[in-house]
């Protein structure tokens, strides 16, 4: 497998390499030509200073007779025309013609032969005018306007410098292969991390975390990582906690049935109404779990069924309050209800959200004790109704307040089921209010009693 690391640092190989090469041949071209334009312009100023000593010479004898004698005077004369500022003695080399193209002085050792044609037209486009009273009497040409080729010294100048760049371009090259490895390396080792963790998780070790380190999208995708990988340990945790759950809440009614069957078949119990009305009881106590178990998962889901409709949700919690008038009366229990008038219709399946109602009330009711109160309260929001099912009874400890919403959780655990119910009431009531788009939570507080608080989006 080529690893992700070998292709990182091979991509930025390929494109350092290039790089370098595009930058030492750009580098060796724009040196050349800038040094034969720096030879260019040098000569033209050394030619261009000749040129009162060329001008001088022609108005003193109307002709170039005898000019390559002129530029060659002994040295008392070169000394004279030294102290005049004048530059007589020619080192680079040079060539000087008539109006015509005619060559007068030629100092050259070799000239190139193909430079030679056309030579007169040549002289007119680079040679330097030589002008007496505005009118053109000859063209000198100096040292790369003759030859473009460099010297033996230059070339090697040049090309010294070319090693220079090649070899500082490779040692930037080598500096960047390396960094580039290690980049490669740090880069990479988050991702090989996360690899090893997806494989621990996929073998069914949840409890494995990334270590993180850094501030960038990497870092963020470990987090989200040891996020997800909490929610798979809770998940599997909750799972066989659900399952244990299950077994237990379903073994009570099964083995109550079994135990009263056997004491039939063996003679202890006679089969008469009474013993098979308990056996009926218990069968419909079991039936009822699967029924809510069912129901749960359905929700859990988000493949429960709804019939979503137009609700006037003041008047469904009114008769769902009204419909606990028996239970209220049985506990001596008082029953105050606050429902606004002319309030805005909520979306939702009225029998599912009364569902939830009755599972509140029930548990008020059951936790409620005689002489106590049940307040029912609903208040408009701008964007939402708010239902509140207070009562007075022991109240929930702040540690319980999430937890009562779990499957199968009851606040004491020493109720059976007789008293405190499935422990699925809550559960169905939170997942039915998360399809409906709401949300329900619990309030309690030292002095005891809850709080039930439901929102659900106006239409």
């Amino acid at each position: 497998m080529f690893k992700l690391s070998n292709k990182i640092l091979l991509s930025f190989t390929i494109i350092i390499l290039s790089g370098s090469i595009l930058m030492v041949s750009i580098i060796n071209y724009s040196t050349r030509q800038g040094y034969k334009t720096f030879i260019n312009e040098n000569d033209l100023e050394f030619g261009t200073s000749l040129l009162p000593l060329m001008e001088q010479y022609y108005i003193n004898n109307q002709n170039w007779d005898d000019l390559e004698d002129y530029l060659q005077l002994p040295k008392p004369r070169m000394g004279q025309m030294m102290e005049r500022g004048r530059r007589a003695q020619i080192n680079p080399p040079l060539i000087v013609t008539d109006k015509n193209g005619k060559i007068i002085v030629n100092n050259t050792v070799t000239m190139n032969p193909t430079w030679l044609e056309d030579f007169d037209k040549k002289i007119k486009n680079i040679g330097i005018k030589i002008e007496v009273n505005n009118n053109t009497v000859g063209y000198l040409l100096i040292g790369s306007m003759i030859n473009f080729e460099l010297t033996q010294t230059e070339q090697k100048f040049l090309n010294t410098v070319t090693y220079v760049i090649v070899f500082v371009s490779l040692f930037i090259l080598f500096l960047s292969i390396l960094f580039s490895y290690i980049f490669s390396k740090r880069l990479t080792k988050p991702i090989n991390n996360l690899s090893i963790a997806a494989k621990n998780i996929g073998k069914g070790n949840y409890n494995y975390r990334l270590e993180i380190t850094g501030n960038d999208e990497i870092t963020e995708l470990s987090k989200t990582f040891n996020q997800m990988t909490e929610s798979l340990e809770q998940n599997d945790s909750w799972r066989k906690r659900i399952i244990a759950d299950s077994a237990h809440e379903l073994r009570t009614p099964v083995t109550l049935i079994q135990g009263n069957l056997e004491l039939i078949l063996e003679g202890v119990y006679s089969p008469n109404k009474e013993n098979i009305e308990a056996i009926y009881n218990e069968t419909v106590t079991l039936s009822n779990l699967i029924k809510e178990l069912q129901q749960l998962s359905s929700a859990e889901s988000n493949n429960l069924e709804l019939n979503m409709e137009k609700i006037d949700i003041g008047l469904l919690l009114d008769s769902t309050v009204n419909s606990f008038k028996a239970d209220f009366n049985k506990k001596d229990i008082n029953s105050f209800i606050s429902i606004p008038k002319n309030i805005n219709s909520v979306r939702g399946d009225s029998q599912k959200l009364k569902q939830v109602f009755v599972n509140i009330l029930s548990n008020a009711v059951r936790h409620t004790p005689e002489n106590g109160s049940i307040n029912t309260e609903l208040i408009v929001n701008k964007n939402s109704i708010e239902i509140r099912i207070s009562d007075t009874g022991t109240g929930i400890g702040k540690d319980e307040l999430e937890k009562i919403f779990e499957r199968f959780y009851r606040t004491d655990s020493s109720r059976n089921r007789d008293k405190g119910g499935s422990g699925l009431g809550l559960a169905i009531s939170r997942e039915i209010i998360r399809l409906h788009n709401g949300s329900i939570f619990a309030e309690s507080d030292s002095q005891g009693g809850a709080t039930f608080v439901i929102n659900l989006p106006i239409d």
